[in-house]
């Protein structure tokens, strides 16, 4: 293991250091044993959410707690010790009393088999003699039968279990699943944070860059600061950009997509639409030391009429919406066809209007 990947593994730790807040609050109302049965983590992916979970879960049945403060952290809030036997068993894992469901291998939906063992799970006797903990990644996953089956489960809960959604979309989680669970939202950190945090781990190198190429998304950022996948986002949208002024076709464009997953790349779209709308209206420049963003301000310039700059603002804030369309197509459980919706996607792209 390299230092890089060390220190990767060591700064992994929840709480984050944008976490702070949820931690305070969550630790804080264990230890009044007001914990509520059920919540819900939500916020963008890259945040952390389920490394929170993890950690909480353990948390939650460490026999020697410490204090926060003493690991680097805020005063008055507690984290687990990582070294008593229940926090060795959650950290490999293998704790009896810490479940955590997600889709299997092979299978982008959470299935109903899934939730009668979850069912199951909170029934039976804590073998710690604490609390119980269920984690459900990418909650919003659950296909109909699963999320029938889990909404009874939380509509009678069991003393001392604890049911944590993680849901990157959580408006396509059923209203009664959510009407159940208490929120808990995560929101990305300030700049400063984030770069103190991930110049921790990576040591030299250009953090705002990575920072803004993952729309200040700290571990996001950090998996483009490992191999080349940077470069790789970089020729994407210089490609886009190609497909604007015609150096290159739609169908040039998509063999590069085998560098990065469809996700991530219309991921990176997204934060070029926005920043590309703002410039278009107010012809601030965003990401001027991007490389992958040089190309991008020399698409349009912007309008000094202010309806035409509302009109190609409209345009490009309407394809947006078609991008995060497709990122939720792509996420789904229905078994899209990836390569047809990048190439609906790239095809409309190629007849937007930018004048």
């Amino acid at each position: 293991m390299n230092e890089t990947t060390s220190n990767s593994v060591n700064a992994l730790n929840a709480p984050l250091p944008w976490q702070s807040a949820q931690w305070a609050q969550l630790s804080r109302a264990f230890a009044a044993n007001q914990l509520a049965h059920a919540y819900l983590f939500s916020g963008s992916e890259g945040l952390g959410k389920s490394l929170f979970a993890k950690s909480f879960a353990n948390y939650a049945l460490c026999l020697n707690p410490i204090a926060q403060d003493a690991a680097g952290g805020l005063a008055d809030t507690m984290i687990a010790c990582g070294t008593c036997s229940n926090c060795l068993k959650g950290g490999l894992g293998n704790h009896p009393d810490i479940l955590i469901i997600e889709p299997e291998e092979g299978s982008k939906g959470i299935k109903i088999d899934q939730i009668r063992w979850l069912s199951e799970f909170v029934i039976r006797s804590s073998h710690s003699g604490g609390a119980k903990m269920v984690i459900i990644q990418s909650a919003h996953l659950l296909n109909a039968n699963a999320a029938n089956a889990l909404l009874k489960t939380l509509e009678e809960p069991n003393d001392n279990t604890h049911v944590i959604l993680v849901s990157d979309h959580p408006g396509r989680l059923v209203a009664t699943i959510r009407s159940r669970c208490q929120k808990v939202a995560f929101q990305a950190p300030s700049a400063d944070i984030a770069a103190d945090w991930l110049q921790a781990i990576i040591g030299t190198g250009n953090t705002d860059l990575l920072l803004n190429a993952s729309d200040m998304r700290p571990l996001i950022a950090l998996r483009l600061a490992e191999g080349d996948s940077l470069q790789a986002r970089a020729q994407f949208l210089q490609g886009i950009c190609d497909v604007k002024t015609g150096k290159k076709s739609p169908q040039q464009v998509l063999a590069l997509i085998a560098k990065n997953s469809e996700s991530e790349v219309l991921q990176h779209f997204s934060v070029f639409l926005s920043k590309l709308t703002k410039y278009s209206l107010t012809g601030i420049i965003d990401n001027e030391g991007d490389p992958a963003f040089q190309s991008m301000y020399a698409l349009l310039s912007p309008p000094k009429e202010k309806q035409l700059a509302q009109r190609v603002a409209s345009s490009l804030a309407h394809f947006y919406t078609e991008v995060e369309v497709a990122r939720r197509q792509l996420a789904s459980s229905t078994n899209p066809n990836p390569q047809l919706i990048m190439e609906s996607i790239l095809w409309q792209w190629s007849k937007l209007s930018l004048q």
